[in-house]
């Protein structure tokens, strides 16, 4: 039997070790691994000395390894009680803190009398612990912790499906295996003749966990267990070694060892190695910590905010700004005497000079095959005159050189991105001759990065607005076209009539009226299409919206009238805004007068003005003034390009006193836009048309 429980023990040090280090290994910082690798170590630690405890040869040993076992089994109720606390996302931090200093002080009683008087013969078993009179303390406090934390699992298990109720489920089934099965250690201490024949159920009961913990919030995979089988393999070929080389160096010595001596070498060595090899990566970062708080405290301030000006390139105004706010922080950050910044767009051939700091002279352009830009033909990779820069050609190595000699720089990084180098970054001496430390050079290159995309998408941007310009540009043309060539034809035909003979004195009154009325025309065509194509920079001040359509109704009430329109408009308390009064006044105009025409004597005629505030699902509140009419509605092909130039339901010319050439509603949406507004029409043929216009109020 006893070796039943020191195999058995062994075992459950071995599953609880792989467990704990596969969860923390991990790196993660949440609170839920710490707690279950906590949970774990208690149980390792526990089955440590529960092994030491069995193969130990004499009393005094033996009661030291009972008492050292006790003192890691007070922590084991609590900080699985912790675990299934945030396993079931429950809050019951008075009852961890009690648990912790209930354990603390359990731990402490163990190594005296009160919880074990001593070590006596029992059954099979050559050295059992006897309990002191607080050990009963002891199984109160496990007995509570369990049943509170089986009560919460229960809990949140009835309140589950799915994938997460399996996972609650298995947990529950490994605690009442596993802990049924460490109980059986407790009768035997009261003299109980029930031996501890679930010792072995603990190893079933890790590897349940292992499993339900691997698939539900601790999401360990195949890479976890096989890197702690890994470090526990690495730890117990060393413990072997060390054995082994223990045991060669008693036989030269003449020093004998036990059995028990030589399992607990190898248990001491396996458990320091263990710990070595979690606690190396850990002390490594410490140290890092240290350094970067004391020796590189000033230098990680300066790169901290390097990173943030990094992150914030793409949101700078323009290129310029960028190298003016870029150049002096790179030269205060690195402890720099000089830096320079080459860079080419789309326009030019050669790299031009964008920033300088430090050096009192530059030359303004990099010709594109210099041998500062041919060194990354075939790599991006920086290069540092340090004693450990690349291998280049001999020819570009004497470029080099003699460029040093105009500009006296450490480094060149690329600014490149997608293969394109768009420039090049120069570095001057550091203070001191300090070396670039890999974080500073994954710093610098990042920042390089980012200046390359952040101009590659620029360059794109102008690109597409440059052939956006182009394509409106062809439609204004074409629409131009269109539009001025009926009355320049009229105009043609009664020239060439007079070339031909001398008109009736009523015929040449009929031509001036008809050549005044296409010059006409043709004045009203250039006038819109300058009003569309106009930059919009007019100053900005108040606006109170209401009076603005108040206006608009004034000034269209006698065209109204006179076509039978009713009008419709309350004014409403709301928001001022911020615009130029005279354009806004222009876009609800357009809109009304547009209505009206499209109304044309039809009875009952309605057009309706209104103005709201609205606040909700927009990032700000913004005013929304809508134009509703019940006219014929605009033709469902015609609506989704009704805001484009030359898009018109009007005849073009004069037709019954209507006319238009398709550019109100575009220079309607400029405006708008120009506003930060934007605006949206609905319509439904024979029940009339909405146009709504949103704005933003005053901040």
């Amino acid at each position: 039997m006893t070796t039943y429980l020191a195999i058995s023990s062994l075992l459950n040090f071995l599953a609880a070790s792989l467990l704990s280090f596969a969860v923390m290994v991990r790196g993660r910082q949440e609170g839920l691994n710490l707690r279950f690798g906590l949970f774990a170590v208690s149980i390792g630690a526990w089955s440590a000395a529960y092994f030491f405890w069995q193969v130990s040869d004499e009393a005094v040993r033996a009661l030291f390894f009972a008492r050292l076992l006790m003192v890691f089994a007070s922590f084991v109720p609590v900080t699985f009680f912790h675990f299934i606390v945030d396993l079931c996302g429950k809050d019951r931090r008075h009852w961890v803190r009690g648990g912790y200093v209930m354990a603390s002080v359990l731990a402490v009683l163990n190594f005296t009398p009160l919880m074990i008087t001593g070590v006596k013969p029992a059954m099979q078993f050559p050295f059992w612990p006897q309990a002191g009179p607080f050990y009963w303390f002891y199984l109160g406090f496990f007995a509570v912790l369990t049943y509170q934390a089986g009560r919460l699992l229960i809990e949140t298990l009835r309140q589950s499906i799915g994938a997460r109720a399996a996972q609650l489920r298995n947990i529950l089934i490994a605690t009442i295996v596993g802990f049924g099965g460490g109980a059986t250690n407790f009768p035997l201490w009261y003299d109980v003749p029930l031996p501890p024949f679930g010792n072995l159920l603990i190893f079933v009961y890790l590897l349940i966990m292992a499993h339900a913990v691997s698939r539900y919030q601790l999401p360990l995979v195949a890479h976890d267990f096989a890197h702690a089988a890994v470090y526990l393999g690495l730890s117990v070929t060393l413990s072997v070694g060390y054995l082994l080389s223990l045991t060669t160096l008693g036989s030269l010595l003449n020093v004998q060892f036990s059995n028990a001596n030589l399992f607990t070498q190898f248990f001491g060595s396996l458990i320091v190695c263990w710990v070595f090899f979690w606690g190396v990566p850990k002390l490594h970062k410490l140290a890092d910590l240290i350094l970067a708080q004391t020796y590189s405290r000033r230098r990680h301030n300066q790169q901290k905010q390097l990173k943030e000006l990094a992150a914030r390139i793409g949101s700078i105004g323009s290129e310029k700004e960028i190298f003016e706010h870029l150049a002096p922080e790179i030269v205060r950050a690195f402890n720099l005497q000089a830096t320079a910044i080459y860079v080419r767009t789309e326009f030019d051939r050669d790299y031009q000079l964008r920033a300088m700091q430090g050096w009192s002279h530059c030359p303004p352009q990099l010709p594109i095959n210099s041998a500062l830009t041919r060194v990354f033909q075939n790599s991006k990779s920086p290069v540092l005159f340090d004693g450990s820069e690349m291998e280049f050609a001999v020819e570009s190595v004497e470029q080099l050189e003699e460029f040093r000699e105009k500009i006296p720089f450490d480094g060149i990084f690329p600014i490149a991105s997608d293969d394109f180098l768009s420039g090049v970054l120069l570095l001057g001496h550091r203070a001191e001759n300090e070396r670039y430390t890999e974080a500073e050079l994954t710093l610098l290159e990042s920042i390089c990065l980012q200046i390359a995309v952040t101009l590659r998408a620029r360059q794109l941007e102008r690109r597409a607005s440059q052939t956006d310009k182009l394509i409106a540009l062809g439609t204004l043309a074409a629409g131009l076209a269109h539009e001025l060539r009926n009355p320049l034809t009229s105009i043609q035909t009664f020239a060439a009539l007079l070339r031909e003979q001398t008109p009736e004195p009523e015929a040449l009154k009929e031509f001036g009226a008809v050549v005044q009325r296409d010059v006409t025309r043709i004045a009203s065509i250039v006038e819109n299409v300058a009003a569309f194509a106009e930059s919009n920079k007019v100053a900005m001040t108040i606006v109170k919206l209401p009076e603005v359509l108040q206006t608009v109704v004034e000034i269209i009430r006698p065209e109204a009238e006179r076509r039978g329109v009713t009008l419709t408009f309350k004014p409403t308390k709301v928001p001022h805004l911020i615009g130029n009064s005279s354009q806004l006044l222009q876009v609800f105009l357009n809109l009304a007068q547009n209505a009206i025409q499209a109304m044309d004597q039809r009875p009952g005629s309605e057009l309706a003005l209104e103005v709201s505030l609205r606040t909700k699902d927009v990032p700000r509140p913004q005013l929304c003034a809508a134009v509703t009419d019940n006219g014929p509605g605009v033709d469902p092909e015609l609506l989704p390009h009704i805001f484009e130039p030359f898009t018109t339901t009007k005849a073009t010319g004069q037709r019954r006193g209507k006319h238009g050439m398709g550019l109100g509603l575009a220079i309607v949406k400029r405006i708008v836009q120009h506003h930060h507004g934007e605006i949206q029409v609905t319509s439904q043929l024979g029940q009339g048309t909405t146009f709504r216009v949103y704005l933003p109020v005053q901040p």
